[in-house]
């Protein structure tokens, strides 16, 4: 009988380190637990290994060097084996000056690592011994010669002659009934060298499946489901950018927010759905095993004066950027130690009455309306066909591991997106980088549009950034500028109150001068009081470039602005 290609290897169990058999796929063939010093317990581990695979002890021996051994010589092999082991885990521990110092570079997390020699992802899986349920991980890994191979996941990952990468933090053992959203059938198939889908055809049926499901406006339809797509596409690559979008949809009810959710929840990597998460449960999840939030119900984070609340809030925010940390203070038997949980990663959030602005910088954002009379997209049940899902969950897994430094390069490219800077850029050059190289991969015209659709909603969140209150000023200024006027912040208010009454009747002209100075224009001594001088109006044009407002100036400003010696006499009083 031919004995597939085995391997022992340690692991706790319930605080006592067992040693599991395993193949070279990463299957668990048997564990058990024994007494290495003994060789009464050594032999009957052998025999009910035998036993498990069906063969006379005898057949069996070391395997690639590994130290599988039965019988008489054989336990003398595995004896040896246990020996060496054992001898090298009580040699004397170096001095401090001898332990390496671990470049930086070469440490990623456990979930998803993207590095120049060779892309990982780990999954959760579930193995039968002995008639119990025992959730485990396994990683797979793509190296940058091509090679694919699986092993248990460790501390480190090696890549031969390039040294090793290591995993921190070592995740905790995942449950019994962890899901897995790659395949075993499709892992399989990816380690025997099967080819990875085309990136445009999973594409197309990424957006196949979300209008299959969602109701979108007619106009905005291709653009946000594009959007959404590319979206659900990052959330397996993310981690080569430095920064990573989250996503914002709103709406009123009824409007299909939690049907967008229900479609990502079975698309995106690792996701974690809820409604009601606490900090605490957020930055232990996502530090311990990554993943993509799903927070449906996201109102509450406007109420700012609970603590709760604003303790998840800081926790999204900090998210937004790669290096994002959670700080807390451990106990540690009578004293504590600074821990810090990662909580870096994509996040989607849903609620009605919109988010703080600081969160909602960080978003895309993507609204949603009701679904027209007769509609049968809400009707539709959206796991009559659960195969159709795990074939796209496979294609992403897959074409997320092949392409692994393909990933590093579009988070450097920098002409996907020349119209956007700041933070318009960092949301919009990701999904712009992935949608090129998609388009370069057959999908025509896919670059163009997400742009369209993403310069279309940039100036929407401009005019949703700007309250009313603020333009009305902001012209009132201008206008008085360029009349040749010099107001002070008293000036500007009159005319405001003229113009809107009951929006300006509780402001101050302190306010005023407050606000103003939000937006980098400051008032300068003039004539004994202080006012606003012509050369503000360089800084209003600049205004009106960024924030999208329509204060009617051209390219001339600069005509007006003050000469030094100008300023000087003004400062001092000499106008």
């Amino acid at each position: 009988m031919s004995i597939p290609a085995i391997m022992l290897s340690v692991a706790p169990s319930n605080g006592k380190p067992q040693r599991i058999v395993e193949s070279r796929a990463g299957e668990v063939v048997y564990r058990d637990s024994f007494d290495p010093n003994s060789a009464a317990s050594r032999r009957r581990f052998i025999a009910a290994l035998a036993n498990k695979l069906a063969v006379d002890p005898a057949e069996l021996g070391a395997v690639d060097g590994q130290i599988i051994a039965v019988a008489d010589a054989a336990d003398a092999a595995l004896e040896l084996a246990l020996a060496n082991e054992a001898a090298q885990s009580q040699t004397a521990p170096p001095t401090i000056a001898t332990y390496p110092e671990v470049d930086p570079s070469r440490i990623v997390r456990p979930e998803r690592f993207i590095a120049p020699l060779a892309s990982g992802l780990s999954v959760p899986v579930r193995s039968e011994i002995d008639g119990h349920i025992v959730g485990r991980w396994l990683i797979y890994v793509r190296h940058a010669d091509g090679r694919r191979e699986c092993r248990t996941l460790t501390g480190s990952v090696e890549l031969g002659a390039a040294g090793r990468l290591f995993v921190h933090p070592q995740p905790s053992q995942p449950s019994g009934n962890a899901v897995c959203g790659w395949s075993a059938d499709a892992r399989r198939e990816w380690l025997r060298g099967s080819p990875v889908a085309d990136p445009a055809e999973i594409f197309a049926q990424l957006c196949e499946q979300f209008a299959l499901f969602v109701d979108l406006p007619p106009e905005q339809a291709a653009g946000i489901t594009a959007t959404l797509s590319l979206w659900a596409m990052l959330t397996y690559v993310y981690h080569a950018w430095p920064a990573v979008p989250y996503l914002f949809v709103g709406g009123p009810a009824g409007s299909g927010k939690s049907r967008v959710f229900e479609v990502l929840s079975r698309l995106t990597f690792r996701p974690l759905a809820s409604s009601n998460l606490t900090a605490a449960a957020l930055f232990r999840t996502m530090n311990d095993r990554g993943g993509t939030l799903l927070l449906d119900e996201a109102e509450r984070l406007r109420q700012g004066s609970d603590p709760a609340t604003a303790d998840l809030l800081s926790m999204l925010l900090a998210g937004y950027k790669r290096g994002g940390r959670a700080t807390r203070l451990e106990a540690v038997g009578d004293s504590f130690r600074t821990i810090e949980f990662d909580v870096f990663g994509p996040k989607a959030l849903a609620c009605i009455a919109g988010l703080p602005t600081a969160l909602a910088t960080r978003c895309i954002p993507v609204t949603m309306f009701r679904a027209p009379p007769g509609s049968e997209k809400p009707r539709r049940r959206i796991d009559g066909e659960p195969a159709a899902w795990q074939r796209l969950r496979d294609d992403l897994h897959s074409l997320a591991l092949e392409h692994g430094a393909t990933w590093l390069d579009l988070a450097e490219r920098t002409d996907v997106c020349p119209s956007m800077s700041g933070r318009d850029y960092e949301l919009w050059q990701p999904l712009l980088s992935l949608a090129a190289w998609i388009e370069s991969h057959g999908a025509h015209g896919l670059r163009g549009l997400v742009e369209a659709h993403a310069l279309s909603t940039i100036d929407l969140c401009r005019d949703d950034q700007t309250p009313d209150t603020d333009e009305t000023l902001l012209r009132i200024l201008t206008d008085a500028l360029r009349n040749g006027e010099r107001p002070t912040p008293g000036d500007i208010l009159a005319k405001a109150k003229m113009a809107e009454p009951n929006m300006f009747d509780r402001w101050s002209a302190h306010g005023i001068g407050r606000l103003l100075k939000r937006y980098g224009i400051a008032s300068h001594k003039y004539g004994g009081r202080r006012a606003y001088l012509p050369d503000a109006l360089a800084s209003l044009q600049s205004v009106q470039s960024n924030y999208g407002l329509g204060l009617g100036l051209e390219e001339a400003p600069q005509m007006t602005q003050m000469t030094h010696g100008e300023r000087n006499a003004a400062d001092n009083g000499l106008f």
